[in-house]
């Protein structure tokens, strides 16, 4: 049985499927997993080779390629759809308060704080008019925001919902101004696939069975109550997260596209820029699944 270390935000509907009914351990394979907390250990320890593949967002991985100079590469594709909250105080109730205010974040390039900037500035609030307080994820920044540390902040579920229910005010939604935003995907070192191509190759093939079986309508109630029961949440929000899954786990340029721009808008990403396909290699997933590759996209844009 060869170990794989694999850090990532939660663990994903397909991954718990396929931790539960045997698919890491049909291919050989046992998972430590990691949840990851502070974006900047989070990044080091993937340098470092402290995990060998990240389930984190595309993003992340794209702003350590473009601004940093790494050598990361996207090997499948897991979720689409942010579900992501500005949250506000209880005296806080639109976003126009939070002009003078601390808001509680991860580093200012991260994904939910992109969000957030874009959220801002289309309710008139620019970065110079707030101050943020780097915390870490989502319940990092909710004990923050409970302990009146901060103003606002970015929540992803199940926060967003305890926050709401505790009081708190929902300012905005991340949906609502980017849609079918790519969540989350697998993405390692391209020396370390290189030289483990076998183990990638057996991880993405587990992954993608997993995916198959969570998304088949026979397995439906069954994978509610799994992914339920393992990750600590609602029938309700496991119903949510179901909806979120990439079938297939398959490389989507246009998504990833999505991600790209929002870069690009919110000044983090400057010319010249790369075609969508640098930053990902369909490869293994091809080999795992025996399909086709997405056929390439090229350039970035508004789409």
């Amino acid at each position: 049985m060869d170990s794989l270390q694999v850090i990532g935000y939660y663990p994903l509907p397909p991954f718990v499927v396929a931790q539960e009914k045997g698919f890491f351990a049909q291919e050989g394979l046992r998972i430590d997993f990691t949840i990851a907390t502070l974006a900047p250990e989070h990044n080091k320890g993937m340098l470092e080779g402290r995990w060998d593949i990240s389930l984190t967002s595309p993003d992340t991985m794209i702003a350590r390629v473009t601004r940093d100079g790494h050598e990361f590469l996207l090997y499948l594709m897991a979720e689409r759809g942010l579900e992501v909250k500005l949250i506000g105080a209880k005296g806080i109730k639109a976003p126009a308060q939070l002009r003078g205010e601390t808001l509680a974040g991860d580093p200012g390039d991260s994904n939910y704080d992109l969000h957030r900037r874009k959220i801002l500035r289309a309710h008139g609030v620019e970065e110079a008019e707030y101050a943020v307080k780097i915390i870490g994820t989502s319940p990092f920044r909710f004990e923050a925001l409970c302990r009146g540390e901060v103003a606002a902040c970015m929540l992803a579920p199940p926060y967003d919902g305890q926050a709401l229910s505790e009081g708190f005010n929902l300012l905005a939604t991340g949906a609502e101004h980017i849609p079918n935003y790519a969540t989350t995907a697998c993405w390692a070192r391209s020396a370390w696939v290189a030289a483990h191509r076998d183990k990638m190759l057996r991880f993405v093939r587990a992954f993608v069975a997993g995916t198959d079986w969570v998304l088949d309508p026979v397995n439906r109630e069954e994978a509610l109550r799994l992914v339920a029961s393992y990750s600590k949440i609602s029938r309700a929000q496991a119903e949510t997260k179901l909806t979120q899954v990439t079938p297939k786990a398959a490389i989507v340029p246009e998504d990833l596209n999505r991600v790209i721009q929002l870069r690009i808008e919110m000044g983090f990403y400057d010319p010249p820029h790369d075609p969508v396909e640098r930053f990902y290699d369909a490869s293994v997933w091809c080999d795992a699944t025996r399909l086709a590759p997405p056929k390439p996209f090229g350039l970035p844009r508004v789409i």
